[in-house]
């Protein structure tokens, strides 16, 4: 077993194809496919029923796709931290910016992180790297100087922290390819009020988020504790449940699963807000504070387009 068999398997699995898994790492669908077949042998048991050009998890492939994901999360950070000790070196002016973004991980999360990263080192002339974690290990890492900000999808608010508003997003429901609503171009709450939403408490405890503005403007969806990914992929495709997130038609995995526009009349706007520590100063901070307050709203509708 090794972390290219992992790493593909964790990308076909979020992406439910071979060839999708297959684009973002820039190999060929054999090799993806050679790769996840050689680690089924390896654990003795099929990770996906294969129907033609279509697949999906087994029982198996679902319970491994948790333990496969913070593989090549622990994986990645040992890189993370080689090229963060490699910068400790230089003069700090040129280190890179260690961004990371708060919030579960999401269809394409990879993909957006590195499309994230290059367009914003490209627009504040500063490299910058950006990753997704949870909100308690993002300010430990802000604490402790391993990161240098981190980003909320929510407001946030701590009195060692400095934080910044980028500007609002709208809001939208993340629905499997089967949801009752799922020919609705614009949903409102009372459409999605017979139908669960998701919840997460390392995420939604942390700061004021989606879900949590939203119950203050009345959705009144029952509310379904879930923590890992096959969870999520077995509450979208069998309970009609939906995720409640940033509206970017980016985020469609379509025909798996697709992002629905949720009426602006009863979602409010969410604020993202990046936050620092008090004190931190320097080059850096001084262009990702210019990029805060100028660059934001450009970014974002290069994503919506």
């Amino acid at each position: 077993m090794n972390i290219r068999q992992l790493q593909y398997f964790y990308l076909a699995a979020c992406y439910g194809s071979f060839s999708e898994a297959a684009r973002a790492e820039d190999v060929s669908v054999q090799a993806v496919s050679k790769a996840i077949i050689e680690l089924e042998e390896e654990l003795g048991r099929s990770l996906f029923f294969r129907e033609g050009r279509s697949i999906s998890l087994t029982g198996f492939g679902k319970a491994m796709v948790g333990p496969a994901r913070e593989a090549v999360a622990s994986f990645d950070a040992v890189g993370r931290a080689a090229e963060s000790y490699g910068m400790a070196d230089g003069d700090a002016s040129q280190q890179a910016l260690r961004i990371v973004l708060v919030s579960p991980p999401f269809a394409k999360y990879e993909l957006v992180c590195s499309a994230l990263s290059q367009l914003i080192s490209h627009m504040i002339g500063t490299k910058t790297h950006i990753a997704i974690g949870r909100g308690a290990d993002a300010l430990a890492d802000l604490r402790a100087g391993n990161i240098d900000a981190f980003i909320t999808i929510g407001a946030f608010s701590n009195p060692r922290c400095v934080t910044r508003a980028l500007g609002n997003v709208s809001v939208g429901a993340f629905m499997g390819k089967k949801h009752p609503l799922r020919r609705n171009r614009l949903v409102s709450f009372d459409d999605l009020e017979p139908y669960p939403v998701l919840f997460n408490k390392d995420i939604d405890s942390f700061n004021d988020t989606i879900l949590s503005a939203c119950q203050r403007n009345g959705l009144s969806s029952d509310v379904v504790e879930i923590e890992t990914d096959a969870e999520v992929a077995d509450f979208l495709e069998y309970r009609d449940g939906y995720v409640l997130g940033v509206y970017l038609k980016a985020l469609d995995i379509k025909p798996l699963a697709a992002m629905h526009k949720i009426d602006p009349a009863d979602a409010p706007p969410i604020p993202i807000c990046v936050v620092t520590l008090k004190g931190r100063q320097g080059e850096k901070y001084e262009r990702l504070d210019r990029f805060v307050s100028r660059e934001f709203s450009l970014l974002k509708r290069m994503f919506n387009e």
